[in-house]
């Protein structure tokens, strides 16, 4: 369906145009470097990624950044950045498309200024677009300025602060997704964007509130936190635990019916940033059993110094009770570093990672709602790990930014309409101590049930 002709070989370039077109859109591309062999290609829509359009040649060019020939991170770079409107037919369409499931008045006109706003650009140039889109997007994808010097927050995170999104007066957006539809938009090939779905994800990084400590900790764990006395003492003589993950995920998810995924902490550690309950916990390895029944299962990595030693040990012990391989990861307090992060997940067998986010902000880490191959910009090719973003956590709303629980539903359903436009999936994140409602999450279950549903 899409023929390309590139005047240039390089990894990027392939890379960025087999991700948008091959695996996002999951249609036929053929790249030429021939222009006799692009001339005789008679798919329906032609593109020329060029320095220079050859006038000889068919097809809607794209000029292209000499960013995109380049093999290694220029620690000084930084993008140019300009602005693009929608075409009004796109604008009208995307608002058609809106209309078409919701009646509020408010939320439709809401989303009209918004498509009728200027969206940012990288890569600005003189060509029909207006700017080079496959350079925008390799861009964000690589995750190119966190390979460049920043200033990491206490846990030697990369976060929002640092990235290029903060410094922009736009709203927080999938930018490649919007900037993508535009492209498409401009070709006439719009309608070939894929349906949105919500992928719930859940972190059990602390199983149970009150069960399965030893005496010591009980007694210590009283003793810091004297309020909790009788609820633990319920707790311990029999009685419900607040946090079970069989009464806080498992229920909700049987309510709930989306994709979902469901990452367990396993480390030996039961002190400090790990406080995990103790793995030879009974009721803990039956958890861990009866989840891979309701959800996909995958390990959630300590934070650790050691992470080759650490990740192995933790993903053998969730393999071996789960008598399965485990490819799905989400990091610790999605602590990510560029590029040893991945290498050492790729290393251990993991194919899947769901840490693609901030901590402290909501919003598109890497300008995107889609899942994404990861380019290991240190070796200058592209690899088999396939990132998956999230949008918006639990502790980021309540934690971090201080939402009520009315204006974190009112965040969601923000970002969702954003998602099921551009398209991409809409996924949150969401502890088991935070759907209990407990611990000073009364009142943000109706949050999640809100963030579930599969329309915004």
């Amino acid at each position: 369906m899409f023929s390309v002709f590139i005047d240039q070989v390089s990894p990027r370039i392939h890379y960025i145009l087999e991700e948008l077109f091959t695996r996002r859109l999951q249609v036929v591309l053929r790249i030429h470097e021939d222009p006799n062999t692009y001339l005789s290609d008679l798919a329906e829509f032609k593109i020329q990624y060029v320095k220079a359009e050859n006038k000889e040649l068919p097809g809607f060019v794209v000029v292209r950044s000499d960013f995109m020939l380049e093999s290694a991170v220029d620690p000084l770079f930084d993008p140019e950045t300009s602005s693009f409107h929608l075409k009004q037919l796109a604008q009208n369409t995307l608002h058609h498309k809106f209309i078409e499931k919701h009646n509020s008045p408010n939320e439709s006109a809401r989303i009209k200024r918004f498509l009728e706003e200027p969206f940012p650009c990288l890569f600005p140039n003189n060509s029909g677009l207006g700017f080079d889109v496959f350079a925008m997007a390799f861009y964000f994808l690589s995750r190119y300025e966190e390979y460049q010097d920043f200033h990491a927050d206490h846990f030697g995170r990369f976060g929002f602060q640092n990235a290029l999104e903060s410094k922009w007066d736009y709203d927080q957006a999938p930018h490649v997704d919007i900037a993508f539809y535009h492209f498409l938009d401009v070709l006439g090939a719009s309608s070939v964007i894929p349906q949105s779905h919500t992928i719930a994800s859940f972190y059990v990084d602390i199983a149970y509130q009150f069960k399965g400590r030893s005496w010591q900790r009980q007694l210590a764990s009283a003793m810091r936190f004297p309020k909790t006395f009788f609820s633990r003492l319920r707790v311990l003589v029999g009685g419900y635990d607040p946090f079970d993950p069989e009464n806080t995920v498992f229920s909700f998810l049987q309510k709930h019916k989306v994709s979902s995924r469901v990452f367990w902490l396993c480390s030996k550690k039961v002190k400090g940033v790990n406080r995990q309950i103790k793995r030879s916990y009974p009721p803990f390895e039956s958890a861990i059993k009866k989840s891979q029944k309701i959800s996909k299962v995958g390990v959630h990595p300590s934070f650790s110094l050691h992470p080759s030693a650490t990740w192995s040990e933790e993903k053998k012990w969730l393999e071996s009770t789960l008598r399965t391989q485990i490819t799905h990861s989400r990091q610790h307090f999605v602590h990510l570093l560029f590029p040893d992060t991945y290498h050492e997940l790729i290393k251990l067998g993991i194919e899947h990672d769901w840490s693609m986010g901030y901590a402290e902000q909501f919003g598109f880490r890497a300008g995107t709602a889609f899942d994404f191959n990861w380019f290991d910009l240190s070796n200058n090719t592209p690899t088999n790990l396939v990132v998956h973003p999230f949008c918006i956590m639990d502790v980021t709303a309540k934690n971090y930014l201080k939402l009520t629980p009315d204006a974190a539903i009112d965040v969601g359903n923000s970002l969702k309409e954003m998602v099921f436009l551009f398209g991409g999936n809409f996924t949150f994140i969401a502890h088991n101590e935070s759907l209990s409602e407990r611990a000073g999450w009364e009142g943000w279950l109706e949050v999640f049930d809100s963030w579930a549903t599969n329309q915004p």
